[in-house]
Formats: C-alpha cells, structure tokens, sequence
C-alpha cells in the first residue's frame, strides 16, 4: 500500500459520531462495491488510526479518522472519495491523496467480526422455514443477548427490494497486529481477514 487519503469526521453538537459512521461507511461501501474485480475482491483497505480497545475496562472506540489505501495513486483518483461524500461535505473533512511515509509503526489488519447469536439474523434465518412470521421468530429469540466488545458502525442492508424492510446490523471490526502487508484484497467494506495495512 503506497498511497493514501484520509476522511476525519467533524464532530457536530446535535449530531452523533455514530451517526456520521453510518452515513459515511454506507457510501464507502457503495464505492467500493462497484470497484471489486471479476474475484470479488477490492484492491483498497481501510484503517482506523484512532482504534482503542481496552478489553479490562470494556471501552472501544473508532475514534473520528479513516483512512483508505491502494497500491496506485490512479485507483484513489477512480474511486473519487469527495463524489461519493458529496452530501456529507458539512461532516466531514476529506485529505489529498497522499504518500504512506517510509517509516511506518508496523500494519495491520482491521476485519469484519461477525457475531453469531443476533436475534433479528436468528429470526430472519427461523422464517424461511415459512410456518412462523418474523415477529413471532424474534419473540422466539430475543433473549440471546447479542455481546461484543469491539466497536462497531450501524449499518443498513443495501440487498434486497423493499427499502421500508432493509436489515439494521452492526459491523464490528477487529484489529490485528501483522507483520506484514498480504496480498489477497479486501472485501467490499475495505476490511480483510489476512491483508493488512501501514500503521503510522
């Protein structure tokens, strides 16, 4: 990874952090999804420079920066970050493109963790079977606690036809010392489960 250009999030008074999150890493998404190639794969990683976890204490934290990379300065120039946040210009602040510094703190790999006891998956999955309707299913599994410790941004579902029914859902994002950059890609949220990024 050679280049780089970094997203800071403005911290608003009447609006949460975790709102711009959202906002934000749904149209990453979006862009990132129409520049996979024919194995499905995204040549650009994400960081989060500001990641805390402190497992004691149970504080996890994505902190106000992001930052995405890629071999090539011409794929951020194809991926065109200020067209995609256009509507978010007043949340945020979006860098140049710029050079990843040749000392860097080590890499690593941020990647999706997905947890498996969530009451509105369990019911979505409960329904197919079609002998119960969603509310009776979610009744059904309410009492499993969904618990992770590591922090997440609120997405929405973007599959599927009827925008009223799209699917609310945490993605929770590990980070992983590597030694290391990997070479298979990223998935279509920038994450990886065995490629890594600079650290700096």
């Amino acid at each position: 990874m050679n280049f780089y250009q970094e997203v800071t999030l403005i911290r608003q008074p009447e609006i949460s952090l975790y709102f711009i999150w959202s906002k934000v890493y749904t149209q990453l998404h979006i862009a990132l999804v129409e520049s996979k190639n024919s194995d499905n794969q995204v040549s650009l990683g994400v960081a989060f420079p500001e990641y805390r976890l402190n497992s004691d204490k149970k504080i996890s934290y994505l902190g106000s920066k992001l930052r995405v990379f890629s071999q090539t300065e011409a794929e951020l120039v194809a991926l065109d970050l200020s067209r995609w946040l256009e509507r978010l210009t007043d949340y945020v602040h979006i860098s140049p493109i710029r050079s990843v510094p040749k000392q860097v703190n080590g890499y690593a790999i941020y990647k999706r963790k997905q947890v498996k006891s969530n009451a509105e998956r369990l019911a979505r999955h409960r329904i197919k079977r079609g002998d119960i309707t969603y509310e009776e299913a979610l009744q059904r599994y309410l009492n499993i606690t969904t618990h992770c410790d590591l922090p997440f941004i609120q997405m929405h579902s973007l599959s599927g036809s009827d925008f009223t029914h799209k699917q609310q859902f945490k993605l929770f994002i590990e980070k992983i010392p590597a030694t290391e950059i990997g070479k298979e890609g990223f998935n279509a949220y920038g994450l990886s489960q065995n490629t890594a990024v600079p650290e700096f």
